[in-house]
């Protein structure tokens, strides 16, 4: 309760001064989502209900999610809610400023980030997701595994294959 007593205090002070300079803010979640690391707790945005009480005590639409699809595959069943049902939820609401796309082998204890095509996640589902709800903020490829020394390669795999996914997603949703 002190942790959110202090979220609280910060958001009441800091959300009049983002509204008045037309800042968005996105909170990233835990990563990896684990109550506690190292000793210290880290319980209010390791979870979907974490996320909602967030937003609840921000009440403002300047506040909302930088979701991190790759940390939410990583809690797994501890956060709650799926990573499609989150973004329904708070895409319905305005609340998905920013997203890493990001894949995981698979939850934790221990997983290893993959490549988009190459986890326990159907990335292409996230995609649709994002697109039914009219996301129009900011997807970036994130946590790049290598594919050769060169750190450029990965990274443009990993931008090519999310604007697949895109214009496979306007394609079946008929816009562009």
């Amino acid at each position: 309760e002190e942790i959110w007593d202090n979220f609280e205090y910060f958001i009441r002070h800091v959300v009049p001064v983002a509204e008045e300079a037309g800042v968005r803010i996105g909170i990233h979640p835990d990563d990896p989502p684990v109550p506690e690391l190292g000793g210290v707790p880290r319980c209010i945005f390791s979870s979907f209900e974490g996320y909602r009480r967030a937003m609840e005590m921000a009440d403002s639409s300047n506040v909302g999610l930088c979701l991190c699809v790759g940390c939410w595959l990583e809690g797994g069943e501890l956060m709650g809610k799926d990573v499609l049902e989150t973004i329904r939820y708070f895409g319905e609401r305005g609340k998905l400023f920013k997203v890493h796309f990001r894949n995981v082998n698979h939850p934790l204890p221990h997983f290893v980030e993959t490549f988009l095509d190459d986890g326990y996640m159907d990335m292409y589902q996230v995609m649709r997701a994002l697109r039914a709800v009219d996301f129009d903020g900011v997807i970036i490829a994130d946590h790049i595994p290598l594919m050769t020394e060169d750190h450029r390669v990965g990274t443009a795999y990993s931008i090519g294959y999310i604007k697949a996914l895109m214009e496979r997603a306007d394609a079946e949703f008929g816009t562009t």
